[in-house]
């Protein structure tokens, strides 16, 4: 039997040992998350300014923003187009590399490479891709004679939340490939053999093997999409920084704008508590769809 001191010696370690990273996670995370609750009934308009209570006012102000209205949607809209681009490339690359036999590392690690590259960057490189004098898209289409197609990926408003999502993605990608190949080599190969058998092609065998077997490591993928998506901001901020005419505003930009260059602290405190919300409900309602397929 253990000895009182025994167990107060091992409470002492265990405060000793987690008490360091309580109090980061205190500080860097906890405390700010309170004071933007705080900050978001208030109605601060600058650092230095007297923040007056004002309960829910702010929300009833974004709600009548119409900005807000249209940035809710863009942001609907480039949580759809990661799912499907970065998710989907995910998918397609990890099938086409679980069918490699000996050059699979490599490719492995050659298309997860982007994913280690800063979002920044990655705005760099692709908005001088997209230029439309001198990007490199737009001198391949002029190389192979379809000039007629070249068109200003950034400046049109019906094109540059697409053009910016197919740069987030393309550095996305590839944690998605590998939860997908690890999710592939889970899958009895015996079962392929059954289906190849039974005159199933290739088409088939991934459509009733390959998709039911990946089935919960593409809801965690989706779910994971969903949270990375949200947080999109590097990418579009050095891109468009939200233009052209807020075209490409998602709420993370436009929370930035709101306390920076407007000067709007409290409105954008407010807007910050429900992206906060609109995460948690996200990881809330796909841990239950999650649980409801086993």
């Amino acid at each position: 039997m253990r000895t009182t001191t025994g167990t107060k010696a091992d409470a002492v370690s265990s405060i000793l040992f987690i008490g360091p990273a309580l109090l980061i996670y205190g500080l860097f995370t906890l405390f700010p998350a309170l004071d933007t609750l705080r900050l978001s009934a208030t109605d601060a308009t600058g650092l230095n300014s007297q923040a007056n209570f004002v309960g829910l006012a702010n929300f009833g102000a974004l709600a009548a923003d119409a900005t807000v209205g249209r940035v809710l949607l863009q942001t609907a809209q480039w949580l759809v187009l990661h799912v499907v681009l970065a998710g989907g490339a995910g998918l397609a690359f990890a099938v086409a590399i679980a069918s490699l036999a000996r050059t699979h590392v490599f490719f492995r690690t050659a298309f997860f490479l982007p994913h280690v590259v800063s979002l920044a960057v990655v705005g760099v490189i692709w908005a001088k891709i997209y230029d439309p004098y001198f990007g490199l898209l737009n001198g391949a289409l002029d190389a192979f004679g379809l000039g007629m197609l070249k068109l200003g990926w950034l400046s049109d408003p019906a094109l540059v939340i697409f053009s910016v999502n197919v740069a987030s993605s393309w550095q996305g990608f590839g944690i998605y490939m590998l939860l997908f190949v690890a999710g592939l080599q889970n899958i009895d190969n015996s079962l392929y053999e059954a289906a190849e058998i039974d005159g199933a092609g290739v088409w088939q065998r991934f459509r009733h093997v390959t998709i039911p077997g990946l089935r919960e490591v593409m809801t965690f993928v989706v779910s994971l999409a969903l949270i990375n998506g949200l947080k999109g901001f590097a990418t579009i901020w050095v891109m468009t920084q939200g233009g052209p005419f807020y075209r490409s505003e998602l709420l993370t930009t436009y929370i930035v704008k709101l306390a920076f260059q407007f000067q709007e602290q409290g409105r954008a405190a407010a807007l910050c508590v429900v992206l906060c919300a609109l995460a948690m409900a996200i990881t809330v309602a796909f841990n239950r769809w999650r649980e409801s397929l086993r």
